[in-house]
């Protein structure tokens, strides 16, 4: 993505194209390396989800689902590390992205994986593999307890916090300081910096682009979150019980410097989660499918081939 955006950044000096215009060549450039398609389906109250969908057929379908704030293209360069492996499925979950953004409903776990199950029963026949990164590992890990599905991968997830974060030890007034009402560069540059190791480059006219769109959203996001935590930071929905009631096989991948959900978090889903394998990436924090897309594809390709 650095190399892309540094192409796309010639093409502004030379052209004078907005930041906003920019990130999208970027990301329809990203979508096409990916030979994504941009899909939407409606589910019930006219919602729409906005997907990307790629056109390979497999026996196994890998549906990815982006954590807190984020969106389908977080998934990027993961589906083109992916080389055409898999059938994809990527959606905006509700709230997010492209995605329909309804401010009359509730955004806790439950509903969410309610939403997100009448999204895929529009996808008959799939042996379905969930893919979450920290809300949306949380959300997988839900709908894995409720429906069925081939197996279960999770990424720096939520729903279990024995230990504390270096983000928790901030305090809730700090966090959310942080996390909502994004309208500034300099709270933007902060916010990504937490969820890496190593923050990629950006460039400041993107990160402007960024921030405006974060801002557009900042009610939103504090709605959304209100159906994540209560007022003492506690998690609404507690993953412990059903973890430990979990019986499929299951990759549970952690970056050793996430600073968002600490790393100790990831040997209680190893041990409440019946057949599952704990995969910790040194040197990588809250997101490695985007820090290092290649290492994380590597280590699930393993797991789903040895499943055979």
């Amino acid at each position: 993505m650095k190399k892309i955006l540094t192409i796309i950044t010639l093409t502004l000096l030379f052209t004078g194209c907005s930041g906003k215009k920019v990130y999208e060549m970027a990301i329809d450039f990203g979508r096409y390396q990916s030979d994504l398609t941009l899909k939407q389906k409606t589910i019930s109250n006219d919602l729409n989800i906005s997907y990307l969908e790629n056109n390979i057929e497999s026996d196994k379908t890998l549906v990815l689902l982006h954590g807190f704030g984020a969106n389908k293209d977080n998934w990027l360069q993961f589906a083109k590390e992916l080389n055409g492996k898999y059938h994809l499925i990527i959606p905006d979950l509700i709230g997010d992205g492209e995605s329909s953004k309804p401010t009359n409903i509730d955004y806790t776990i439950s509903n969410q994986t309610k939403m997100l199950k009448e999204f895929l029963n529009k996808f008959k026949n799939k042996n379905i593999i969930l893919i979450g990164n920290s809300m949306g590992g949380q959300i997988a890990l839900n709908y894995a307890y409720y429906y069925k599905i081939d197996s279960l991968i999770l990424i720096d997830p939520m729903g279990i916090n024995v230990e504390k974060s270096f983000i928790d030890k901030l305090g809730k007034e700090k966090l959310e300081d942080i996390y909502l009402n994004v309208c500034s560069v300099e709270k933007m540059k902060k916010m990504i910096e937490l969820g890496f190791s190593k923050p990629p480059y950006i460039p400041n006219f993107i990160l402007e682009h960024l921030t405006k769109e974060k801002c557009k959203v900042a009610n939103l996001d504090s709605l959304k979150y209100k159906g994540l935590f209560d007022n003492k930071l506690n998690l609404l929905d507690d993953m412990t019980t059903k973890s430990i009631k979990l019986n499929l096989p299951t990759l549970i991948l952690w970056g050793k410097e996430d600073k968002i959900i600490n790393v100790k978090n990831a040997n209680i889903f190893n041990n409440n989660i019946k057949n599952s394998k704990l995969v910790i990436f040194d040197k990588l924090g809250h997101m490695p499918m985007i820090e290092n897309a290649e290492l994380t594809v590597n280590s699930i390709m393993k797991f789903l081939d040895n499943m055979r």
